[in-house]
């Protein structure tokens, strides 16, 4: 099941890297009914000054709008995938240009997303690699 994991969120960020924010935005209800366990959990990188933990598929909506909120133009793009067992850890590019401040920024993320029956149940942000690695199991 591991390596369904593994290409369920290759397809994920397929997936997205062809939208633009808005048909991102639009496409969220649909995509998150489909994708997310009912009580998911969606955890933001713990080194954000404004990091939340959003649960339910209400709460992934609301973390997407807010975070798409701060730019012009965003995108991600999957660069690796890892078969964590229960979880699946993407390292991943993803650039944008913010609505303030016009600056265009690119900067790697780790996300840790684990599943159940299928679907996300948990998901983990992460800035830092070596957190990330720890949270995945790769690392003590």
């Amino acid at each position: 099941m591991s390596q369904e994991n593994v290409e369920f969120v290759k397809g994920l960020f397929a997936a997205a890297s062809g939208m633009d924010k808005e048909a991102l935005l639009s496409a969220l209800p649909e995509l998150i009914a489909q994708t997310c366990d009912p009580e998911i959990e969606w955890h933001e990188d713990p080194q954000r000054p404004d990091a939340r933990i959003y649960r339910g598929h209400d709460g992934v909506r609301e973390s997407f709008e807010r975070w798409l909120d701060e730019w012009d133009e965003y995108g991600t793009e999957g660069e690796r995938f890892i078969d964590c067992g229960d979880d699946v850890l993407a390292v991943a590019r993803e650039r944008g240009r913010g609505t303030r401040s016009g600056v265009t920024v690119s900067a790697r993320i780790f996300i840790v997303v684990t599943f159940r029956d299928g679907k996300v149940l948990r998901y983990r942000e992460f800035y830092d690699e070596e957190a990330a690695f720890k949270a995945a199991g790769l690392r003590e």
